[in-house]
């Protein structure tokens, strides 16, 4: 199951503010698990988290309009 990705925009701002490594980890964890379900998820009402290398990526995710919000984007590690 495919789900679209949408970003908003503070995390747009923290995602073109890190690093390129971090970035590029935390949009391959995102787009794989849009893409296959793969990913380490945990659930924190009423968001998930992504882990995402030393980052949290807090996500809505919308079965019905299969979409998925990436809302926040938090280190953690």
């Amino acid at each position: 199951m495919s789900l679209r990705v949408v970003w908003n925009f503070p995390a747009l701002v923290t995602f073109y503010n890190l690093p390129m490594h971090s970035a590029f980890m935390i949009d391959r964890a995102v787009v794989r698990f849009a893409e296959t379900g793969e990913g380490e998820l945990a659930w924190e009402p009423p968001y998930h988290l992504l882990s995402a290398g030393f980052h949290d990526v807090v996500l809505a995710i919308d079965r019905e309009a299969r979409t998925i919000a990436v809302l926040r984007i938090y280190r953690v590690r």
